[in-house]
């Protein structure tokens, strides 16, 4: 369905495109019209309008398809002349009904076989012509839209192909001659709207076999009349000489139709006519206007009106050519969207995020009992292999700061393939071409670590948990790296408890360390609400320093996508990552964030944490 941004851009459209006063009603419909009256248009356009030719869509697909379909529907009122439209409807119509009284007159023998076959012949005629018009008219005022108005031939060009494509998945075998009238005229529909272009090829197979000798004709009348004409009356001329080619074929339909007159069936009932199928959208399309105050715009061309053999192969060849050409800026015009609409959401989600009242939706608790749960008890045991694992992670972690902090110089000379850009194009050659130099930095980093004390993270979860948390608590006070604990668990649908275990003003303290084990389970899990909390206070406290959250957590939580939506957006602004750590608790935690650990062994943890900080960079 479309957003409220593409909705304004729609209303945006007609209002820039129209010549009159004009109204756009989205629906939840699949049909897409308009109408004048009065000197006011009205644009019908339904939500579901795209899914009547094509399943699946594009997200951004959908939105050009929807804006082409509009577009569309701008360009018929800026160039067709409903007059004639509705006066062609209006002549089939009489057509059916005359074919109709015809066919029971001829059963009661009131008129002769000549007479019926004359009259069902007018009736072929008149049915299909609306068709044809139809089909030409389309094709000729998206083109003059398109000259008129460049801006807009991505956008009509991609919803025409993705009609003409619906057309191309049909079944399309020239051995069924059943209804070959209609098969006949929806390939000159398809010609006359998109072009004989090399797509549609192996789609259209009746008029080459049936209408061989008229073929090029039929495909050089729908080039005039989709490329060269200049209002409704000529397309309709052209439409006439069209049906008139077809003529062979009507003669054989008329034949069908006696056939099944004598049978003692009505008209209306016994044709699979596309004139029948397709009356209703017909009747729409074809009686827009009541008024004649109105006046279409003449359709500009390229061409002039008269094509040799010569020019129209050139322009088939061209409109080949254009085909693939099109498709490409349909791609990029579709990347353009994407990127202009994630632009737009990440603008919404700040706004939201840092003006957010998140304060409201949490609940600050103090620790209940600083004496180890008994959860903590089972942890404690094994305290002696945490502090060994403490230590290895901390002369990691100050190794690869150490190294990070340093400038570095490489020489290339003895082998200088690589060449340093910068300094090529110098007066004199140095050796700076062969140098490669790197400014060390040395950042302040500031933590938050965020645990999951949720109900699902019960049993070996939170006793893992526990050890994790020690370790890196240790890690940082042995490094003077400021850093917060906090837990969490969910307080219904909306309310997050957090608990302090250890604030920033008493991090570096060691027995504040001993909280962690009194830490105990209990209640839901929406992670997102307490992260995003987490996240606007280490905004707030770090300052110019690099800010770390470690979640550890088992991943099964609410608002997987707004997690992402919080960690995109604060280290692109914030300069703060958040890496979420499960450690022997579930693989879930590598699909709830983006950079993620799962330890399967927790002897592994130093080695696997210091990896992910090294492709973050510390």
């Amino acid at each position: 369905m479309l957003s409220q941004d593409e909705k304004r851009k729609l209303k945006k459209n007609a209002a820039l495109y129209a010549r009159m006063p004009v109204q756009l009603q989205i629906d939840t419909s699949n049909q897409h019209y308009s109408q004048i009256q009065n000197q006011k248009a009205l644009i019908i356009l339904g939500e579901q309008a795209p899914y009547r030719y094509l399943a699946n869509f594009h997200p951004q697909g959908y939105a050009m398809f929807m804006e082409g379909l509009e577009l569309h529907e701008l360009a018929s009122l800026l160039y067709t002349d409903f007059q004639v439209l509705s006066h062609v409807y209006q002549k089939a119509t009489e057509a059916l009904d005359m074919a109709n009284q015809s066919a029971k007159a001829y059963l009661n023998k009131e008129i002769k076989y000549r007479d019926l076959k004359d009259i069902l012949f007018h009736y072929v005629y008149q049915t299909n012509l609306p068709l044809v018009l139809k089909a030409i008219e389309e094709g000729a005022v998206e083109n003059a839209m398109g000259i008129e108005y460049p801006e807009t031939w991505n956008a009509l060009m991609y919803a025409r192909q993705a009609i003409i494509l619906a057309f191309m998945k049909e079944n399309h075998n020239h051995h069924d001659t059943s209804f070959l009238m209609d098969k006949i005229i929806k390939e000159i529909m398809a010609i006359c709207t998109y072009g004989y272009r090399f797509k549609l090829n192996d789609s259209i197979v009746y008029l080459p076999r049936y209408l061989h000798q008229h073929f090029t004709e039929i495909r050089k009348l729908a080039i005039k009349g989709r490329l060269q004409t200049h209002n409704t009356t000529e397309r309709l001329e052209i439409a006439q000489m069209i049906l008139q080619l077809c003529s062979p074929i009507m003669e054989e339909t008329v034949k069908e139709i006696i056939d099944t007159i004598q049978n003692g069936s009505q008209i209306s009932g016994i044709s699979n006519s596309l004139f029948s199928q397709m009356s209703s959208e017909i009747a729409v399309q074809f009686q827009k206007s009541t008024s004649n105050d109105t006046q279409p715009q003449e359709t500009p061309t390229k061409y002039k009106m008269n094509l040799s053999d010569e020019e129209f192969q050139r322009i088939e060849s061209l409109e080949n050519e254009a085909e693939k050409t099109n498709n490409h800026q349909i791609l990029q015009d579709i990347h353009r969207r994407e990127e202009k609409q994630k632009k737009q959401s990440e603008k919404r989600l700040q706004t939201q995020t840092y003006q957010s009242t998140i304060e409201q939706s949490i609940v600050l608790s103090p620790l209940e009992r600083t004496t180890p749960t008994q959860y903590g008890i089972i942890a404690l045991r094994s305290q002696h292999e945490s502090i060994v694992r403490s230590n290895k992670l901390a002369r990691l972690f100050k190794r690869e700061r150490m190294y990070a902090s340093k400038s570095r110089t490489k020489h290339r000379l003895e082998y200088g393939r690589h060449l340093d850009q910068q300094n090529l194009y110098r007066a004199t050659l140095d050796g700076r071409v062969f140098k490669e130099h790197k400014q060390g930095q040395k950042k302040d980093l500031c933590v938050y670590i965020l645990v999951d004390t949720s109900e699902s993270m019960s049993g070996e979860k939170i006793i893992n948990t526990m050890k994790g948390c020690f370790e890196l608590a240790r890690v940082l006070q042995t490094l003077k790296i400021p850093f917060c604990i906090s837990s969490h668990k969910a307080l219904g649908q909306t309310k997050v408890q957090l608990t302090e275990i250890i604030s920033f003003q008493d991090c570096q303290k060691r027995y504040m360390l001993d909280r962690i084990f009194a830490m105990h389970t209990s209640g839901g899990t929406h992670e997102d609400i307490a992260l995003e909390y987490v996240l606007k206070k280490l905004a707030d406290y770090k300052r110019q320093r690099k800010g770390f959250v470690f979640v550890l957590s088992d991943g099964d939580t609410h608002g997987v996508e707004h997690i992402h939506e919080l960690t995109h957006l604060y280290k692109k602004d914030k300069n703060i990552d958040v890496i979420g750590i499960g450690i022997q608790t579930a693989p879930l935690i590598t699909k709830t964030y983006p950079n993620s650990l799962f330890i399967e062994d927790i002897q592994t943890l130093p080695d696997m944490l210091i990896n992910k900080l090294k492709e973050i960079a510390i």
